[in-house]
Parts: structure tokens; C-alpha cells; sequence
């Protein structure tokens, strides 16, 4: 009898667990599974060492295995345009990774050596190594995946020579349902341009303590550009998060700006009839 009693308990506590596991894997659509490759490689100029060389690092971020194949090529299609770029779109991740790299440093040695040894020529000494020497990164992740929506971060730093490096982080929202990029005409009704100007204006005011436009000015805010909605968002339980990389609304020391605005603050122009808001607000 006692013996029927645990085997009942078993049972029962097994297909709890398994229950519980089968119902998580229903929340997440096309069940993904993700992996990352990575490269790290260095070319000299002329293939000498004593010369300026360029350096590259890739982390890239993708989906190995889905329950819908369809659903792991389309989106996989998608972060290797955002990341590679259009003509690397068709290939797989490691074959998309090597051709962009060979095509960077083959750029590399066809723009540069003649210049180099032009200059070298000219001046009759060596030139300057810190124009000559190039830097590449990349490194991408997965920032959320829940339900219907998959949000990728990409960040990208390059140096050419210049008197800084320049670094950019984009963020792609994709709706599993349509496996598209989301838009903020998605999850925002009406004309809403004009209020969410002002609500990311003000928020970024109480962000930096500015009291005025003006002051907010002043600190270095919407000096380089008008600060307008950016496509450059990214999706939380939140709400949305707005980025503007460097130059795009400040100064190159002010560096990235965030801004945050809460499904609260929005609730006046937010589309709450479109399923991937219904899924974050709940």
C-alpha cells in the first residue's frame, strides 16, 4: 500500500514538472535556441609585420535550433543583414562571419598599401602607424525573448585612423507572429509625433536635471540634431527605451543618450490593441 502511495506521489510530481516545462515552451514562440560564433583575426599591411595591421572581432548572436525552421532562417536572415549587411543575407551564420572578414580586409590592403607606399615614397620615412592601423568590433546578444517578441542588441566599434574610434548600438524588436522588424507605428495610434517629441524631451529634462529647453541646451542636448522619436528602440516589460548614439542628438563626449518612457507615461498614444504590448503589460 505504502509502496502504491510513492508511486502515485511520483507520478504526480513528474507530470507537474513536466506540465510546468511544456506550458514555459508555449509562452515561448518557435521555442529558439540560441548560439554564438566568434572570430578574432589580424592582417598586416604587404603581410609584414614590422607594418600598420587591422584588427577585427565578431561575436554573433544567432538562432541554432527552432520547432518552425522557417521561423530560425527568417529571423536569422535578419540579424545577419544588421550585422553583415544585404549580400550576406543567404548564407549561414560561420560562412556569412568569413566572407564579411575577408571582404574588410581585402578593403584593408587594396585602399591602404598604395597610399602607404606612396607616402613612404614621398616623404622618404616611415608614416605615421596610427592613420594606417584599423580596429573592427562587434558584438551582438540576445536582450529579450518572451512570447511573440525577440529583441537584439548589435553593438559595432571602428577605428580608421581618425582621432577616435566611432561606436553604435542599433536594436532590431522582431514580432514572431509577422517575423518582422517592429515599428513604432506598430505600438503608437494617431498623430504621434509631436507628443512623444514632448515626452521624451521632458524625460530626458528630469534625466539631466534640466529645468528649461534652453538649459537642456546648454548641457549639450539637441545641439547636433533636433531630438525627434528614433526607430532606434528597444522593447522592455517596461515600456520603450529610446537610444541616440553619439552625434545623433549630442556631442561626441556626451556619448550614447538613453531615454526611457514607461507604458504608463505613453498610455495616451500606445497601441494596446497590438498583441506584443498586451503580452509586455501583462
Amino acid at each position: 500500500m505504502k509502496k502504491q502511495i510513492v508511486r502515485t506521489i511520483i507520478f504526480i510530481l513528474t507530470f507537474c514538472i513536466y506540465f510546468s516545462a511544456c506550458k514555459q515552451e508555449s509562452r515561448l514562440a518557435g521555442n529558439l535556441k540560441f548560439d554564438n560564433i566568434t572570430l578574432k583575426e589580424s592582417q598586416h599591411l604587404f603581410d609584414d609585420a614590422s607594418k600598420p595591421e587591422a584588427k577585427m572581432e565578431i561575436v554573433f548572436s544567432f538562432i541554432k535550433e527552432s520547432s518552425d525552421e522557417k521561423m530560425k532562417d527568417s529571423i536569422n536572415h535578419i540579424l545577419q543583414k544588421l550585422v553583415f549587411g544585404e549580400k550576406y543575407v543567404t548564407q549561414d551564420p560561420q560562412q556569412a562571419m568569413k566572407l564579411f572578414a575577408d571582404n574588410y580586409f581585402s578593403t584593408y590592403h587594396k585602399d591602404l598599401e598604395p597610399m602607404y607606399r606612396e607616402e613612404s615614397t614621398n616623404m622618404g620615412e616611415k608614416p605615421n602607424e596610427a592613420w594606417y592601423s584599423y580596429e573592427y568590433e562587434t558584438e551582438t546578444k540576445v536582450e529579450y525573448y518572451n512570447k511573440h517578441l525577440l529583441t537584439y542588441r548589435f553593438y559595432m566599434q571602428e577605428f580608421t585612423g581618425g582621432a577616435h574610434p566611432v561606436y553604435f548600438t542599433y536594436f532590431q524588436n522582431i514580432d514572431l507572429r509577422t517575423l518582422k522588424q517592429i515599428e513604432l507605428n506598430d505600438l503608437l495610434i494617431g498623430e504621434y509625433d509631436d507628443e512623444l517629441t514632448e515626452m521624451l524631451i521632458a524625460q530626458l529634462m528630469e534625466d539631466v536635471g534640466a529645468s528649461t529647453k534652453e538649459e537642456l541646451e546648454e548641457y549639450g542636448y539637441g545641439t547636433t540634431a533636433d531630438i525627434i522619436p528614433t526607430e532606434n528602440f528597444k522593447l522592455t516589460p517596461g515600456g520603450i527605451s529610446f537610444l541616440y548614439n553619439i552625434y545623433e542628438i549630442a556631442p561626441y563626449v556626451i556619448g550614447p543618450v538613453e531615454i526611457d518612457l514607461s507604458f504608463k507615461q505613453l498610455d495616451p498614444i500606445l497601441n494596446t490593441e497590438y498583441m506584443i504590448v498586451k503580452e509586455l503589460r501583462n
